[in-house]
């Protein structure tokens, strides 16, 4: 990676009480790079992404973002800066309509280009149902208001914390083809998963969690599903 990285962590730990979730983990994402974060249940992907919106409980190290450093920010400032996070869960407002949890996401974020025309074009259904309430869509179209959310933020860097969970394939397919597509517009992509295959058909470079440290990083297709499987099952 030429330059400086857009999202860049070092040596970063993760602590709840006394409990360490990750260990001087260090990786980076590029501008308009997918980077995916794979390992099984409790490998330590959610405290990364808690920790780089600024929602861990206490950090040691650095996560900076073109340079600068967010550790001291809060939630807020981060999204302001660039960083928006498609949230495990999608966690929307299931009183509010498709439109409105859409505005949310320009109310949160930076000022720039993408706009609801551009949410309506990628995802079609969502024009159609602007005036319902979220509650009333299926899992995967509250996936599509989810992503729709973070992009209308303007992030530099969207982080993805596992976007697949409970959807029908067909509907993992569809998100998955958009993450290219997203990319496309320089915006650096960190994408966890526990879908091994999945999450590595769409990565540039990954990096594997084991019990909080990175054991294994590279690119998937220069290393084989053998080696992968090994070190994300700890064999």
């Amino acid at each position: 990676m030429n330059g400086t990285p857009l999202l860049s962590v070092e040596s970063l730990s993760v602590f709840y009480g006394h409990f360490r979730a990750l260990d001087a983990v260090e990786l980076s994402v590029g501008a308009g790079e997918i980077v995916s974060i794979i390992g099984a249940n409790g490998a330590g992907k959610s405290s990364l992404m808690k920790a780089i919106v600024g929602q861990a409980d206490r950090i040691e190290g650095r996560i900076c973002l073109e340079g600068a450093d967010l550790a001291d920010r809060s939630t807020a400032e981060i999204a302001k800066a660039g960083v928006a996070l498609v949230p495990e869960g999608r966690r929307l407002f299931s009183s509010l309509t498709v439109e409105e949890n859409l505005r949310i996401g320009q109310e949160v974020g930076r000022e720039g280009d993408i706009g609801f025309d551009d949410i309506y074009r990628m995802f079609p259904v969502l024009r159609e149902r602007r005036r319902q309430l979220a509650r009333q869509l299926s899992g995967g179209q509250q996936q599509m208001v989810a992503v729709g959310r973070a992009l209308l933020a303007n992030p530099k860097l969207l982080l993805c914390d596992e976007i697949s969970l409970g959807l029908a394939p067909v509907v993992i397919g569809d998100l998955y083809e958009m993450l290219p597509k997203i990319r496309e517009r320089g915006i650096g992509i960190l994408v966890v998963e526990q879908d091994i295959s999945r999450s590595l058909a769409v990565a540039d470079r990954f990096y594997c969690l084991l019990e909080g440290r990175v054991n294994l990083s590279g690119r998937p297709a220069e290393t084989s599903r053998e080696i992968v499987a090994r070190h994300y099952f700890g064999g």
